[in-house]
């Protein structure tokens, strides 16, 4: 941008320093003289301008000149130059990441049961399960795969863009480069994270059930990122009716966006997420649901499912016990397929059983407790596929880069993994009791006081919803 020109008040004031005439930054004429109208009488008969001139030397003036004209033209700003940023920046630099957890590795158990729909291994050698966290994208995508090695995943899941915006600005070409470097093996100099450990998360906004010209356009412009990334994963919530339409007819509309998006863009998996609050307008809440989606999508080998566990139970879907896993998993691939299982979004539950209610809690200090997320790490149906951390963690702690909860819940999962069945029954209260004091600290639990009496809630700005509408929308974490 040329610099701004002042109106003629601000000649008035002490001119700012400018540049020379002969840079090519200024487009100004050169300047011109102007005798000083305020001298002071010296004995000796000279004369000085008695206010020192503040612009620089004019490539007119001759070297050695004391006596510089003084430029009466008005003051310009100086273009800003952009400092530029170290990268990567030194405190998610790769050798300051710890050790990868998970190792040893444990030997899962074989099974007979149909193989989850993971994408094709990036290499042959033996990996942990790929377990990671939600991570932030600040200063770029690349960031996310940093913050991902300084938390000792072997997995992660971010957004390609704003979640709370319809439109960003298209990345540039250095961002790319960076982020498709950054997953390369770590003998090709990359962080080793390939596109089978990331699942990327879709924008909020989206709601293919109903809204669906502007959501499509949202939801494309998500996968297309991804495919401009190296990503092939996205993950994303179905919609909602919102009471405008059947569910059958959401069904069509979301497989429609689906097979759109599929001819459009290539290569990236479309991952349809479980939801919570079961009976309502909300798709997704039942395998059968999701089956029927499925169902109508033209390029099966392109969709797949990932189970959020909160989801799952608010649901009425039980993993407390091994038994109840068992049974839930059995339930899904008679009613969806092992073969669409494509990740799973890791989270503990504040709320009951079938409560209807989206409430996240740290792994194992909520309703579902660590036997079932121990029945999780421990089972073969979850090994090469994205488990993904969307624990609650100290407010703000995404944009300030705070990983702690998230490390240590990493290690938590990948220590009970490792505990034999008689072990397990012994250490299991011992462990829970540590883990809580652990969270406390790093995140103490917020109590909620009493109502004040007399004060009623402000309402939200907008539209007012009606107690159906109420009763029906989500009290969303992830």
């Amino acid at each position: 941008m040329p610099p701004r020109r002042s109106t003629g008040s601000a000649a008035a004031t002490a001119p700012k320093r400018e540049r020379s005439t002969s840079s090519s930054l200024s487009d100004a004429p050169p300047p011109k003289p102007k005798p000083s109208t305020k001298a002071k009488g010296k004995p000796n008969g000279e004369s000085k301008v008695s206010v020192k001139p503040k612009t620089a030397l004019a490539d007119d003036a001759k070297a050695g000149d004391d006596n510089p004209v003084e430029s009466n033209e008005p003051p310009k700003k100086k273009a800003r130059v952009a400092k530029a940023k170290v990268w990567p920046p030194p405190e998610l630099a790769p050798d300051v990441h710890p050790p990868r957890n998970g190792y040893p590795i444990f030997e899962l158990p074989s099974t007979s049961s149909a193989k989850n729909g993971a994408l094709p291994p990036s290499t042959s050698e033996n990996r942990p399960m790929l377990l990671g966290a939600h991570v932030s994208i600040a200063g770029g995508p690349a960031g996310a795969l940093l913050r991902a090695g300084v938390a000792g995943a072997n997995g992660l899941a971010l957004f390609t863009k704003s979640q709370r915006q319809w439109r960003s600005n298209p990345y540039e070409p250095e961002a790319i480069e960076r982020f498709r470097s950054l997953m390369k093996s770590k003998e090709e100099g990359g962080l080793g994270y390939p596109p089978e450990s990331i699942l990327v998360h879709g924008s909020y906004l989206i709601n293919l059930g109903t809204k669906w010209n502007t959501s499509y356009e949202c939801f494309k412009d998500d996968i297309y990122r991804c495919h401009q990334l190296g990503i092939k994963l996205y993950n994303w919530h179905p919609g909602s009716t919102v009471g405008a339409c059947t569910k059958e007819e959401s069904f069509a509309s979301i497989a429609k966006a689906i097979n759109m998006v599929h001819k459009e863009v290539p290569e990236v998996v479309t991952v349809i997420e479980n939801m919570a609050n079961a009976g309502s307008n909300i798709v997704g809440t039942a395998f059968s649901e999701l089956a029927a989606i499925i169902a109508l999508v033209e390029d099966k080998s392109r969709v797949r499912v990932c189970l959020d566990t909160c989801h799952l139970f608010a649901a009425g879907y039980d993993l407390r016990t091994p038994e109840a896993y068992a049974e839930t998993m059995k339930k899904f691939d008679e009613e969806v397929g092992n073969g669409y299982l494509g990740g799973m979004h890791l989270n503990d539950s504040k709320a009951d059983l079938a409560g209807n209610k989206d409430l996240h809690e740290n792994i194992g200090l909520g309703k579902i407790g660590l036997t079932g997320f121990r029945c999780i790490m421990r089972d073969p149906l979850m090994s090469g596929i994205p488990l993904i951390l969307e624990t609650p963690a100290p407010e703000k702690a995404l944009e300030v880069g705070d990983l702690a909860i998230w490390m240590r819940e990493i290690k938590l999962l990948y220590e009970i993994q490792g505990i034999s069945d008689e072990d397990w029954k012994v250490k299991k209260d011992e462990i829970e009791a540590r883990w809580r004091k652990e969270r406390d600290g790093i995140n103490p639990p917020k109590e909620k006081g009493p109502k004040a009496k007399g004060k009623a809630t402000p309402a939200p700005r907008g539209k007012k919803k009606g107690k159906k509408e109420e009763s029906e929308d989500e009290d969303e974490d992830d």
